[in-house]
């Protein structure tokens, strides 16, 4: 599954891209996306509060506080492909910064034609992205309406439960088929065992309490930590 959000504040702009990207979706692309739209700030910040992943991004940038919102998102969303949308009285200087790390720019006043275009380029380069994700940075789960795409950096832990396991990236979680011990095996070194039924990203620990058996993660997480799998965990998060 894809996800893309729409932020623009000309409603009229917002239902064309709307059509052009359900169009391109589907001639581009075999996997369900899910297409959102807000004409709203305020609505988008609303939303994103409790929204963990998100691919895609048309973003808006000629409002007063629309630079400094997207310099919050992105703080959460590093991996999300980013399509500025602006215009000329809107200093490129302004949305060209390091910390925005826009791959696409549609710039008013446009047709139809034109925004179909800058679209199909914005939306082959995330397919391209995703035929060639780089283990190092996404963890990878195949469902019937489409791979998700999830980056490390934002998985806390792993569970095994109820014949599944579960990934957590703090917001919400995952589940998929596959073994615990062969996952282990299989991800980045900075995932760690710490238990039968848990492995840990070492990058959220915040403090591993030995004698508790329990490992503290930021943002009021914990998983437990079993006598079998201290030895890994010494030094970590004293």
């Amino acid at each position: 599954m894809v996800s893309l959000m729409t932020y623009d504040k000309d409603s009229r702009e917002l239902e064309i891209l709307r059509t052009l990207s359900k169009d391109l979706a589907a001639s581009l692309s075999e996997d369900y996306w899910n297409i959102e739209q807000v004409a709203a700030l305020d609505k988008l910040q609303t939303i994103l509060e409790d929204r963990p992943l998100m691919d895609m991004l048309m973003y808006d940038v000629t409002s007063k506080e629309a630079i400094g919102c997207l310099m919050d998102i992105r703080k959460n969303y590093k991996e999300t492909l980013l399509m500025i949308i602006a215009d000329l009285a809107t200093s490129p200087m302004e949305y060209m910064k390091p910390g925005i790390m826009a791959s696409s720019l549609l710039l008013r006043p446009w047709t139809k034609e034109q925004a179909r275009e800058v679209l199909k380029d914005f939306f082959q380069a995330y397919i391209e992205k995703c035929s060639q994700a780089d283990d190092k940075n996404m963890f990878v789960i195949e469902a019937k309406e489409g791979n998700l795409h999830i980056p490390y950096e934002q998985i806390y832990f792993f569970e095994a439960r109820e014949k599944k396991i579960f990934v957590c990236t703090g917001k919400e979680e995952y589940g998929f088929y596959h073994t615990i011990d062969k996952l282990a095996e299989e991800l980045p070194e900075h995932f760690i065992r710490c238990h039968r039924g848990f492995i840990v990203n070492r990058f959220k620990i915040r403090k591993v309490a030995l004698s508790q058996n329990m490992i503290y993660l930021t943002d009021d997480f914990d998983v437990p930590l079993s006598r079998s799998y201290k030895s890994l965990l010494k030094g970590i998060g004293k």
